[in-house]
């Protein structure tokens, strides 16, 4: 009967010390606490970039933001992975990992399209009219494509670079023109200062419906993000709270921020011209996870299919 008595009560302590422990839940909750430091982030310029802005506003990680698609791609692919995260087009990083080319995985979509034809009106889009176009066999050119397919022989479509895309607009070479934000905005405000009164005529985001499409997002390298998810799920964190809060009718305190780090680091026009437009960049970070079936439906146009193994999980 001693020998139960012993037994017993040490057991009890057993038992004890582990509901001292931390429950897994609680575990959880002191993961998501852990501060992101010296994580390495790449990201395109333009509205994907000032996704990081409180990253970059923390100081406490290294962002390098760059032109084109080229570097990002050989981020992807390097065999030996500089970087944490990466931020690019989401057709471009699903397509590598589905193929089994990266071991990058898609964790969040970042931007929801920022797409939009600029006008003086609406009649641009009818018969006779030229509108100018960019990024003919990329995500622009495809989206444009496929929901502007019907307007057919009747309009003349000239696909060109963005820069040569909003100066055909300008000098009168195209009656509209496919222009991403925020460099739209900076469209309409050089055609003021020319006279000419131009505006938004179609947003590609409202075409395409259900809130637009999964235009950008953050990939994170499989193994790195085992050993350091608290730290990246941190910092995802950050970006989701930031994007969030961000008052469009008051972007004072956004402004602000951009021209603290600088605007030329986010490659945009002007901290201004990003506080006129935010909300047309559709910036909302959201879990892959929770959105697959808009990844999956709009990465049909590039041939994508079968992405479960490339979603972070």
């Amino acid at each position: 009967m001693e020998m139960k008595k012993i037994l017993s009560a040490s057991l009890a302590l057993l038992l004890a010390a582990g509901c001292a422990g931390s429950t897994p839940a609680e575990s959880d909750q002191q993961a998501e606490t852990v501060e992101a430091e010296n994580l390495k982030v790449l990201s395109p310029s333009g509205a994907p970039s000032l996704s990081l802005l409180p990253i970059l506003k923390g100081g406490k990680n290294t962002v390098d933001i760059v032109e084109g698609s080229d570097p990002l791609q050989a981020a992807f692919v390097n065999p030996n992975p500089e970087y944490d995260v990466i931020i690019a087009p989401s057709n471009l990083g699903v397509k590598l990992a589905a193929a089994g080319k990266t071991d990058y995985r898609l964790l969040d979509v970042v931007t929801w399209g920022n797409l939009y034809i600029i006008g003086t009106d609406e009649s641009a889009l009818t018969e006779g009219h030229t509108v100018a176009a960019f990024g003919e066999q990329a995500v622009p050119g495809l989206v444009f494509k496929h929901l502007f397919n019907d307007l057919g022989a009747d309009v003349n479509f000239s696909f060109q670079t963005g820069q040569e895309t909003m100066a055909a607009l300008l000098s009168g070479n195209a009656d509209a023109a496919l222009i991403a934000e925020p460099a739209a905005t900076a469209a309409i405000a050089k055609g003021k200062e020319q006279g000419k009164e131009l505006k938004v005529i179609a947003d590609l985001q409202k075409e395409w419906g259900e809130g637009g499409f999964p235009m950008a997002g953050l990939f994170v390298n499989s193994a790195v993000y085992e050993e350091k998810k608290p730290m990246i799920d941190n910092l995802v964190a950050q970006m989701k709270d930031y994007a969030a809060n961000v008052n469009a009718d008051d972007p004072s305190s956004l402004v602000a921020d951009i021209n603290a780090i600088g605007a030329d680091t986010f490659g945009v026009p002007s901290a201004e011209i990003i506080g006129k437009c935010w909300s047309r960049m559709n910036i909302n970070v959201l879990d892959a996870s929770e959105c697959m079936d808009k990844v999956a439906d709009f990465l049909k146009l590039f041939g994508v299919e079968g992405i479960d193994s490339a979603i972070a999980g």
